[in-house]
């Protein structure tokens, strides 16, 4: 790219040191002559102005190509500026000169054509690094509880291992009984906590979840806690940033769905949409911005599919699967071992499904490309994952509204932690070291430590809420299909970035979802952000002067191996600082704008399900009850997402509850 830049360059500068020879280049006679074969145009005035003012024009000229050429030879931030600049001048020459001197116009043709390739470059131009406050990841904040702990009681009815959502959840079901939650960290919270900066909230892992419907168990759980009326929807605040030449080379699926939908070609904001797709095409621009409803057409046969499967209808593919399901056991077995993208995109490969459930034709790329971001938000693949656990994901969050809190999922954890300190009968204990659990069929020991301080208690019933990955360890006499199950279930490293800002940006704007191709030839592509959230909108009461943006960056299976980047915070926050700028440079907003870039990592931080995994039982198997021992975490239904572990812990907090009201029988201790 500089080649041809500094090429050009030195030519600017030579046409601008030409200007002081006339002999070489005569400008006022080249006016004199223009200001004739220009009589009787719109335009003669001006430019028998300019003869007039031949000897000026000359060395404004001079100076303006010279100036003109060193910037793009030294190459600044401003240097796109220059070139809009020269692309004006260069179409007032033409205008002016292309009566007197017709060749002028094959001349600026090329010189046009160079600076639209510059700008292209300058458009994808990568930003010098930087170096941020922050110079490692994030961790999070500690409790402010001192190291003295209250000695524990000697029993309990229910001891909870994992203080995040699904602990909590439980514990909340369980109120009327003495309760005790240990968690290892130092604070509670899980993989759904937040921070502040300026009493600004901002998540630092999980985001947001699916719209409650009326009556289901989240919105139970919401007003149980005081915020069933404080969530905010993004159904008409999403924004998608489409690659610009996805988009374009995706033209034809485009044009086809707006077709379909002419009242659509009736509405400013999709010829506005057109003319930027093809401006953006023209100089380089990454991306072109759209609201979310002007895509509608576009996805409109696959929303329409979807909507098939709503969670109001009777053909919701619901996880975890049950017998009451509207879907039958052989239809969920049959979609589940199909992987999503041969469901969606291989239409030839589905003879054995039945025609109700199919796809009615094969999806475009563009729509492919929407479905893998959506779907890589929760370290799902389309290549991987199920058409069955697909469809499920895809019907909540990609044709569902989403629905999020100030500082993200991070509100619901601290609700329940409010909620469960007002409870006389629940304990909450953090910095635990977990040293022994020896299951009974009448009791548990617990043996652990607080502080160095040993402690040994007793429960009638256990809940195991932290993640399957520990549970060989610490329950190695597991029946062995259990352990086998536990071993199968797959748990996917990923990343969040906060990228503080100086100021707010797209305070009416929920986020947006980057729509681009994977390119693996790029640094850290595996965790490339595919989801942008704005704190500023979750929390706009504020009026906060401090601005932050979110970028979800989980990470797929099959492109992280052996690419971790956990030793490599630096090189990381660099590309999280690239992809950033990119897209505020798209908006015309200079990225010094960034004041910090903050990473959290978070390993095995989400279970994935493979394809065949729901069929086979996999889950189910592993969450089986042992002795008094009953498992809730988002491993046990096999998508990573709040609802999931929410639920696990619900269930969980009611299979306790049966078995305290009645004596347990050795049927039920070996069932």
């Amino acid at each position: 790219m500089m080649i041809v830049q500094r090429v050009f360059a030195v030519l600017y500068m030579l046409a601008g040191l030409a200007k002081a020879f006339p002999q070489l280049e005569n400008v006022a006679d080249i006016l004199q002559q223009a200001a004739v074969a220009n009589q009787g145009t719109w335009y003669a005035g001006a430019t028998a102005w300019l003869a007039a003012q031949g000897t000026a024009v000359n060395a404004l000229i001079g100076v303006a190509l010279f100036a003109s050429g060193a910037v793009l030879m030294f190459n600044p931030r401003w240097t796109t500026l220059i070139i809009y600049c020269q692309l004006l001048m260069m179409a007032g020459f033409v205008t002016i000169l292309h009566r007197a001197q017709p060749q002028v116009i094959l001349l600026d043709a090329i010189f046009a054509l160079a600076a639209l390739y510059m700008l292209r470059q300058q458009h994808h131009r990568k930003p010098k690094p930087r170096t941020f406050p922050t110079r490692d990841f994030s961790t999070p904040t500690l409790a402010s509880a001192g190291l003295v702990t209250p000695t524990l009681d000697g029993e309990y009815d229910v001891v909870i291992i994992g203080g995040g959502v699904s602990g909590l959840a439980a514990a909340s079901e369980l109120t009327e009984r003495r309760v005790l939650v240990l968690e290892k960290s130092a604070s509670f919270g899980g993989n759904a906590r937040y921070r502040a900066v300026n009493r600004l909230k901002f998540p630092i892992a999980g985001v947001c979840f699916q719209e409650p419907l009326p009556g289901s168990f989240m919105l139970q759980l919401l007003k149980k806690i005081g915020l069933s009326g404080a969530y905010k929807s993004n159904e008409k605040d999403t924004l998608v940033f489409f690659d610009t030449f996805l988009l374009l080379r995706c033209l034809g699926e485009v044009v086809v769905g707006f077709l379909k939908q002419p009242v659509y070609l009736l509405k400013p904001a999709v010829w506005r949409l057109t003319g930027q797709l093809f401006l953006h095409a023209l100089i380089g621009k990454p991306y072109v911005i759209a609201a979310k409803q002007l895509g509608d057409p576009i996805f409109a046969d696959l929303y329409a599919f979807l909507d098939t499967f709503s969670p109001r209808g009777e053909r919701y593919p619901s996880l975890p699967w049950t017998p009451q399901s509207a879907w039958s056991k052989a239809n969920m077995a049959l979609l589940d071992t199909i992987p999503l993208y041969t469901y969606l995109f291989e239409p030839h490969k589905l003879d054995q499904i039945p025609a109700d459930l199919r796809p009615p034709r094969k999806f475009g790329k563009l729509v492919e490309n929407a479905v893998s971001t959506t779907l890589r938000v929760e370290c799902l693949d389309i290549r991987e994952v199920s058409a069955y656990v697909g469809l499920h994901f895809l019907v909540g969050y990609l044709r569902g509204n989403l629905v999020t809190l100030p500082g993200g999922n991070g509100s619901i954890s601290a609700g329940l932690l409010d909620y469960l300190e007002e409870q006389n009968n629940v304990r909450l204990q953090s910095r635990v070291q977990l040293q022994t659990i020896t299951p009974g069929g009448d009791e548990t020991v617990i043996r652990f430590s607080v502080n160095g301080a040993a402690s040994e208690i007793r429960a009638k019933q256990v809940i195991w809420a932290a993640p399957k990955t520990h549970v060989p360890t610490w329950l190695p006499t597991l029946p062995k299909e259990q352990l086998a199950a536990i071993r199968q279930i797959r748990h996917e490293d990923y990343y969040l970035a906060n990228v503080l800002l100086k100021k707010p940006i797209l305070e009416h704007s929920f986020g947006g979802y980057l729509i681009e191709p994977e390119n693996t030839r790029t640094p850290y592509y595996w965790s490339k952000a595919g989801t942008c959230l704005i704190a500023n909108w979750m929390d706009n009461h504020l009026s906060a002067e401090t601005g932050v943006l979110t970028l979800l960056k989980p990470t797929t299976r099959p492109e992280r191996q052996g690419r971790t980047a956990q030793n490599e915070f630096p090189a990381l926050q660099q590309q999280t600082y690239v992809e950033i700028a990119k897209v505020l440079g798209n908006m015309g907003i200079d990225a010094d704008i960034i004041e910090d870039i903050q990473i959290w990592f978070w390993p095995a931080g989400l279970v994935t399900s493979v394809a065949g995994q729901q069929a086979q039982g996999v889950f189910h198997q592993a969450s089986r009850p042992f002795e008094n021992i009953h498992f809730a975490n988002q491993d046990s239904v096999g998508i990573g997402n709040i609802e999931s572990a929410v639920l696990a812990g619900l269930n969980a907090a009611k299979a306790v509850r049966e078995r305290l009201a009645m004596p347990v029988t050795p049927a039920e201790v070996m069932s």
